[in-house]
């Protein structure tokens, strides 16, 4: 962590009133966020009040080779946070951001992850939510294939622009370029014959 000043002088006390906490907002889509704090009493820190409810998060690895995959456990005793997945779905892809503070130093973020969920599971005791990185490596992108001499925009469309007296086009460069719209040729003439992706 890049602790500041402030930060650093806190933490060397040898006695202090101030407590580390760890703070967790979980966007789920336009919903209202749900805001927690790992503590016996509500907080507000920059504007939003985050309410004090049991949460445990597993070591968050930071590695140049791998991912970050961390399970975060919240109590289930009440059954709110499992009545929130199952009103939505487990919430996948949900945003969670995980934030480090300390009481003493008013509104200064000492340390903050972001997750996506990933996957959820819940019994009478706990809520287990699986983060990890916003993305998949087992999904192609670009989502589109992209090809050498192949214009896969609407012609006549938005993408295409073009508004000529022509009724058709075979999505060509060459047709592009007799129709005098080649600058908006959707396709990639400085790839590989066959092109690079396909779509899934």
């Amino acid at each position: 962590m890049d602790l500041s000043t402030a930060s650093i002088m806190e933490k060397n006390k040898v006695s202090t009133n101030g407590v580390w906490l760890l703070l967790c907002k979980i966007q789920y889509k336009e919903e209202t966020p749900v805001c927690l704090v790992c503590n016996n009493e509500n907080i507000v820190f920059q504007g939003v009040t985050y309410y004090a409810y049991p949460f445990d998060i597993s070591v968050i690895k930071r590695s140049s080779t791998e991912l970050p995959d961390v399970s975060m456990t919240v109590s289930n005793v009440t059954g709110t946070i499992q009545g929130i997945l199952e009103q939505y779905d487990g919430i996948s892809g949900a945003d969670v951001t995980v934030t480090a503070i300390n009481t003493n130093i008013p509104d200064e973020v000492l340390d903050e992850e972001h997750f996506k969920v990933t996957g959820s599971s819940s019994d009478r005791q706990n809520v287990t939510l699986k983060l990890g990185a916003g993305f998949s490596l087992s999904k192609r992108f670009p989502c589109e294939r992209v090809l050498k001499d192949f214009c896969q925009k609407k012609f006549k469309g938005v993408e295409c622009g073009y508004n000529g007296a022509e009724a058709s086009c075979d999505h060509t460069l060459s047709c592009c370029r007799r129709l005098g719209n080649n600058t908006r040729f959707g396709g990639a003439p400085t790839v590989p014959q066959g092109g690079l992706y396909v779509r899934n």
